[in-house]
């Protein structure tokens, strides 16, 4: 039987309150349809964006480079955080790693109903896959996360010793020792360490630089206009004086890759050993 004149305009307005109801979930409850992201460390915006889900990412730290994400509004840098920008995305998940202070942010955030979760609580190398498969865990891409994981194993291994004297540091002034990222990546580059009698990030005082005695120098690139760049290093007199300097092997590297594990990371300690040819 054929609906009657009535009938089809009943049923031609319930298809148009369905719609109008659609339309408002759309612009009320956006997280309905997509996760809405905010990532507070470059190490978890890059993993999101390997793992294709770049396109939900709605706040993303000042830090983030990644160029899927240069249009996504920042939330402040990793280092100091707070949670009014972060809960104004109005996000239905925040990841990030050890990297994102203050270390109560996390906390801060599930207290207000967001849920937050550290992805990479340690910075420790041995455990940067784990952080891999629990972004692919929150995302349902568990799959793809432990492949993610196993060929960035994989693409890891230490390079012959070469007994070149690497000395990382932020500014010219604060230097990496051990136990930080960039220790391991120069052991695993087959580099020594200069800095490696200090723990964790100090500053060197003047004596401390000429008793280093590097034969290779990087900067983070975020400060390089402090010191004058790789140039303006090399004049100090306590830099002057090192192979690094009188050999030209001062060089600007991005923050990102020497003081932090990521996917980059088999590519950096490549590119470290190759400094030393």
């Amino acid at each position: 039987m054929m609906p009657s004149l009535g009938q089809n305009k009943l049923l031609s307005g319930m298809k148009m309150r369905k719609l109008f109801i659609a339309v408002i979930l759309s612009i009320f409850l956006p997280s309905a349809w997509a996760a809405r992201i905010v990532t507070l460390t470059p190490d978890v915006a890059d993993i999101v964006v390997a793992l294709g889900h770049g396109h939900e990412v709605v706040g993303r730290d000042v830090a983030t480079k990644n160029p899927a994400l240069a249009k996504v509004p920042a939330i402040g840098l990793f280092h100091g955080l707070s949670v009014e920008p972060i809960v104004a995305k109005k996000p239905s998940i925040v990841m990030g790693s050890w990297m994102a202070q203050p270390q109560n942010i996390y906390a801060k955030l599930n207290q207000l109903g967001v849920k937050a979760v550290n992805v990479a609580p340690q910075d420790d190398i041995k455990h940067y896959p784990a952080s891999i498969i629990q972004v692919g865990n929150l995302l349902d891409q568990t799959t793809q996360a432990k492949a993610l994981a196993e060929q960035w194993q994989k693409r890891i291994r230490p390079m012959p010793a070469n007994g070149k004297r690497y000395l990382i540091t932020y500014d010219g002034r604060y230097v990496a020792g051990r136990g930080t990222a960039a220790d391991e990546l120069i052991r695993r580059a087959g580099g020594v360490n200069a800095a490696g009698n200090i723990e964790g990030m100090k500053p060197l005082t003047r004596e401390a630089w000429l008793m280093a005695k590097p034969d290779i120098i990087l900067m983070a690139d975020r400060n390089a206009g402090i010191v004058g760049g790789a140039a303006g290093l090399a004049k100090r007199p306590e830099i002057a004086v090192s192979a690094a300097a009188k050999q030209q092997r001062i060089y600007v590297w991005p923050a990102n890759d020497m003081f932090r594990y990521g996917l980059n990371t088999p590519e950096i300690i490549q590119r470290l050993a190759d400094l030393a040819k």
